[in-house]
């Protein structure tokens, strides 16, 4: 952490009192803190010649003199992180150029400060300008000031509700005290996800389908399938989907009654009607989730985990199916693939309608970057500008989810934000140089035959299929080639990835394709297309 020096001054300090004010400088007739912003004017105009303009007015052209005592000078930084890279790159130069220019000998030493909390300070506290020994006294006795406040508000709460329970009659399932928290949590979490509705998913093949069936949910009232379950890795938007049925329901049918349960709530609400023991509590929990029209479950595959509640789960669903009531689960994994559910559950599941959604393709990644582009030139940064190489390079990167798109695409724009650096190809190559998309991760035989029949408009099975029409062989090839080249897989391991084709095959398929390309530029344009998706 940084250092800071408390100027010494006299205990009853009035910021009125000008007897008590620092005495001018010896050297300059004038008080330190101007004599300090005197200084701090020739240092910037060296410190641009000396570091550049660019990085000057990125960094330390945003620190100010917020301190001057006879020892030290204090330079305020806007946030702890210009704090910190300041202090461990810029600093020595900072102290070489101040003790060029201050007139004061020995040469004040300039140190960095920077804001502790998040919210505003008034421009003087109750510890300024104290001893050191004396400010840490004062924070002990705020610290049990403020212990004592809450240990008050706490016993005050824990009356009230004594006081309550003493007369009021029992609250129904789930308006308990516990409850009504976490229906305090989940409202903010409903504001945080405000954002999933239909309009902000961006659809592509990948997804289409599992959208579509969202849709549907959400209009009519009778099913045609059930029950339905989404499934797809962890990043993908199936908490989008099942939060846009429900806003959707929310604003066009606010009579149809909805229950929205994580997995992780349907166990903590099932276990506690289980251990009250009183029959009621177990039937007003049934109840909560069988008497609706739709129920959603996310994350359903971890119910399994807990054989009592996946049973629950289980009665639950055919309940509801039997009733014609709607049952729509989402889960990392098919059904078929949930390890700890019983045969009868994964039978009930998969017997309705299973969607998948799979992973992005390149085209699809470009629409979602531009869609959030324009939610952040909405939100108020409206001079946000990505070059088309740079948005282009962070979709063919981030190949995983979404969500890893959406994260890669804020650490782009937080240093454009906060930093006020333009994004150019470089300053994303040096964003996610440190992240698992770095250039320097191994290329795998999985991704070459991804991205292929990606450009191609094939299948994956089709890669390592027996058919050997041209528009499946020629694909098949191309990834052959880049494998060869650009991995250092042996011929029969490659050969053996594609089908268990032999490895004369692969020398083959390297040999056409390094022919084709020389002969054929609308080809070779295509090969080169892949190529710069791989080398990303």
């Amino acid at each position: 952490g940084t250092t800071v020096e408390f100027c010494q001054v006299s205990d009853n300090w009035d910021d009125d009192d000008e007897t008590n004010m620092r005495p001018p400088d010896l050297y300059t007739g004038e008080s330190p803190l101007q004599s300090a912003h005197k200084v701090w004017a020739k240092v910037q105009n060296d410190l641009s010649y000396a570091l550049g303009s660019n990085v000057h007015r990125s960094w330390t052209a945003r620190l100010r003199i917020s301190d001057a005592c006879p020892h030290t000078i204090t330079l305020s930084a806007p946030s702890r992180f210009i704090a910190n890279k300041i202090e461990n790159t810029y600093m020595e130069t900072i102290k070489r150029l101040w003790n060029k220019h201050d007139v004061v000998l020995p040469p004040r030493k300039p140190i960095i400060s920077a804001p502790v909390s998040t919210s505003k300070s008034p421009k003087f506290t109750p510890n300024q300008g104290l001893s050191p020994n004396k400010a840490k006294l004062n924070a002990k006795r705020e610290l049990y000031s403020a212990y004592r406040d809450s240990s008050k508000l706490s016993s005050k709460q824990a009356g009230n509700s004594a006081a309550s329970a003493g007369g009021a009659p029992t609250p129904p399932y789930g308006q308990t005290p516990h409850a009504q928290g976490l229906k305090a949590e989940s409202h903010a979490q409903e504001m945080t996800r405000g954002r999933f509705t239909f309009s902000n998913f961006v659809v592509g093949p990948s997804n289409e389908l599992a959208h579509a069936v969202a849709r549907q949910v959400a209009s009519e009232n009778k099913p045609s399938f059930n029950p339905i379950v989404i499934h797809g890795q962890n990043g993908m938007g199936k908490t989008h989907l099942l939060y846009a049925i429900k806003h959707k329901l929310e604003e066009d049918n606010p009579g149809r009654r909805v229950q929205f349960l994580s997995s992780e709530k349907f166990v903590s609400n099932f276990v506690r009607s289980v251990r009250k023991g009183g029959r009621d509590e177990i039937e007003q929990f049934k109840s909560s989730l069988r008497d609706v029209d739709l129920l959603i479950i996310d994350d359903a595959h971890f119910i399994a985990d807990k054989p009592n509640s996946q049973a629950e789960l289980l009665h639950t669903l055919i309940s509801l199916v039997g009733d014609g009531r709607q049952i729509l689960l989402a889960s990392d994994r098919h059904p078929d693939h949930i390890d700890k559910a019983s045969d009868r559950l994964k039978s009930y599941l998969a017997g309705g309608l299973v969607c998948k959604l799979g992973a992005a393709d390149y085209e699809l990644r470009l629409r979602i970057l531009d869609r959030l582009i324009a939610r952040r030139k909405a939100g108020g940064n409206t001079d946000l500008a990505i070059p088309k190489n740079a948005r282009d390079l962070l979709a063919a990167k981030i190949n995983a989810t979404p969500r890893d798109l959406e994260g890669a695409f804020n650490q782009v724009v937080a240093q454009a934000e906060f930093l006020g650096l333009p994004i150019t190809l470089e300053s994303v190559q040096e964003t996610l140089s440190d992240s698992r998309y770095a250039a320097g991760q191994r290329l795998t035989v999985d991704k070459i035959q991804r991205v292929t029949a990606e450009e191609f408009g094939i299948t994956l099975d089709d890669m390592t299929s027996k058919r050997r029409s041209r528009n499946i062989a020629r694909p098949r090839q191309v990834a052959m080639y880049f494998c060869k080249t650009l991995t250092k897989r042996s011929l029969p391991d490659i050969g053996r990835r594609f089908g268990g084709r032999d490895h004369t095959t692969v020398m083959h398929a390297v040999k056409r394709i390094t022919s084709l390309r020389k002969d054929d530029e609308g080809f070779n344009a295509q090969v080169q297309k892949i190529a710069d998706k791989l080398q990303f």
